[in-house]
């Protein structure tokens, strides 16, 4: 395996050499606002969708019982609202055989009824939630064919002030290149690590480590990987939301949700290359922590975008039950070591991967029926979710995924 091929590609020599070259962002800076407007804790959410774009969803809206999402901004076409009926089932919510509402692109309407939205509110004693979840079969409108799967982060609450945001957390990312007609290209960077944001809005990533004030790229230590935070200037379009520039670089749009005394963080991640791809995607942050042995000890659903052998992602969706046990981790009855309070280490993975003490996270390795071994990197959000990366087949080609507890049905 090759976890070095997609890891990493955070810092500017990286960002414009391998990620594909430099370019902008589609978020507005913002630093003359000094109060962003979250949203009041009620049953609007907005957030990210892992492949890189973002969002609004309103449960009971246009009526009691059913959803509407709306998308607010996309690398891949999607614009105007789609809204489907709702069940709930143990704190699942299901959507789907979705219905334009109002005017959307045509593939949209064509494939909304394919698409299905499935999420869980992770929600407090002021009603403050994180939505976690999975939307399938979303139409790629840019590419005219195809579908998009990933994993949905959102809130319906936030922060006011940058300051707000100060904290260190533990991160998992992926985001990939695409052509301009919205295909994939394979290049990929899947990354893993801690970032620690200051009350000024500073901050610096470790990639492929945990945080420390002198730590720099793991793939160019002279490069460190710092950068601002600013409340975004359309706040209408994106309440709450915070604009994060990387090196001097426009990097994407963060939002925030406080919720049972940790703080989630979702950064809509989507710039163009000079080539003319875009490079888009998510990274999902959360409060850092020391993971106690048993804390996660349950059985789940893992779900992740289904991909072929030649690493093409189909559109479709693969499920998997996963005990998790002390430090053993059995996938569909094969188990393999699990690693608490650990990733991989980037720059030292070209051939075999090597293991970092990063608290928050969690890693393994398994074995695939070709004798390969994958890597897996973990980042748990709260009690009842647990955000991955994977690499399916063995070939630095990572996927985000997300588990759940539950039994396959």
């Amino acid at each position: 395996m090759n976890v070095k091929q997609a890891l990493f590609c955070i810092g500017v020599s990286a960002l414009l050499a391998a990620c594909g070259g430099g370019g902008s962002d589609s978020a507005s800076t913002g630093q003359s606002l000094t109060q962003a407007q979250p949203l009041p804790s009620g049953s609007t959410y907005i957030g990210t969708m892992s492949f890189g774009d973002t969002i609004r969803v309103q449960l009971d809206t246009p009526s009691t019982g059913q959803v509407t999402v709306s998308f607010i901004s996309s690398q891949f076409g999607l614009s105007g609202s789609v809204v489907s009926s709702y069940t709930t089932s143990n704190g699942t919510y299901t959507a789907d055989n979705f219905q334009a509402s109002g005017t959307v692109p045509a593939v949209l309407s064509t494939g909304a009824p394919d698409m299905r939205l499935t999420f869980t509110l992770n929600t407090d004693s002021n009603n403050n939630a994180t939505m976690i979840g999975t939307f399938f079969k979303v139409p790629n409108v840019k590419a005219g064919s195809g579908t998009l799967t990933g994993q949905v982060t959102g809130s319906n609450n936030g922060v006011t002030t940058v300051a707000g945001l100060a904290g260190t957390y533990s991160f998992i990312k992926l985001s990939g290149d695409y052509t301009s007609a919205g295909v994939p290209t394979g290049d990929q960077d899947a990354d893993t690590g801690q970032i620690k944001i200051n009350a000024d809005g500073t901050f610096r990533a470790c990639p492929s480590a945990p945080y420390s004030d002198t730590c720099t790229d793991d793939e160019d230590s002279s490069v460190t990987d710092t950068g601002t935070i600013a409340i975004d200037a359309n706040q209408t379009s994106y309440p709450g939301a915070f604009d994060l520039t990387l090196n001097g670089l426009m990097y994407g749009r963060l939002f925030a949700s406080k919720s049972n005394g940790a703080t989630t963080l979702m950064l809509d991640q989507a710039g163009t290359n000079s080539d003319g791809t875009f490079r888009t995607g998510s990274w999902v942050l959360q409060t850092a922590q020391t993971i106690a042995s048993g804390t996660y000890d349950n059985t789940w659903v893992c779900t992740e975008p289904e991909t072929t052998d030649e690493n093409v992602l189909t559109g479709g969706i693969l499920s998997q039950q996963v005990v998790i046990s002390g430090s053993t981790l059995t996938v569909n009855g094969n188990s393999a070591t699990f690693a608490l309070n650990s990733s991989f280490s980037a720059a030292d993975s070209s051939s075999q991967p090597t293991p970092v003490a990063i608290g928050g996270l969690m890693s393994m390795l398994y074995t695939n029926s070709d004798s390969s071994q994958s890597a897996m990197m973990f980042l748990p959000v709260s009690p009842n979710a647990i955000y991955y990366l994977d690499e399916p087949n063995g070939n630095g080609f990572f996927v985000q995924g997300l588990c759940t507890p539950g039994e396959l049905g």
